[in-house]
């Protein structure tokens, strides 16, 4: 930083709120206090919240909704069915499995979802063959966080990671440098 000679160090408006800190408050006696009738409105919504809402979310337990099958069948397994925990050819639910599964927990060759495991799997967290999400675990994996043998993404790690203006760790190459060259 250039300075002139004779001038002090830093910027003028660091000067100052560094001063006013360390000066402490410029008038104590000036601060009021919260009125009575504040935390009195604060307790009664406070303990307001804590019964109410322990009455308000007691479960009412509800039958489990059925799992609809089609009629058609391949090799025994419907074409399609949906409801809490589906397996077909297309399952679509809660937690589906089946060629093609979309739900939130979804198990299949082609998993879409919340969670999602398969060969091509789409979804928040990944785990697949080529997977694609927030979190990717995979051989090709591409999302926020990737670790895979390819990883595409802002934190990419694996043999071959590339993160454009993020962090990328590549055991043979990172962000096209190649690892003779990353660490020297």
């Amino acid at each position: 930083m250039l300075t002139r000679p004779g001038s002090p160090q830093g910027s003028g408006w660091m000067r100052e709120i560094s001063e006013r800190l360390a000066s402490g408050p410029a008038d104590p006696s000036g601060f009021r206090s919260v009125p009575r009738g504040y935390w009195l409105i604060y307790l009664a919504l406070i303990v307001m919240m804590i019964v109410v809402v322990q009455m308000m979310s007691r479960h009412i337990v509800q039958p489990r909704p059925p799992i609809h099958e089609s009629a058609a069948r391949i090799a025994g397994f419907p074409v399609f069915a949906s409801g809490s925990s589906p397996f077909a050819i297309v399952a679509i639910g809660a937690r589906p499995r089946g060629v093609i599964a979309v739900g939130g927990v979804a198990v299949g060759l082609i998993a879409i979802g919340g969670i999602a495991v398969g060969v091509f799997a789409l979804g928040g967290i990944s785990l697949g063959l080529i997977a694609l999400g927030g979190g990717a675990i995979g051989w090709w994996a591409l999302g926020g966080g990737a670790v895979g043998y390819h990883a595409f993404g802002g934190l990419a790690a694996g043999g071959y990671a590339y993160a454009g203006n993020g962090v990328a760790y590549g055991f043979y190459e990172a962000s096209g440098r190649q690892r003779e060259r990353l660490f020297g």
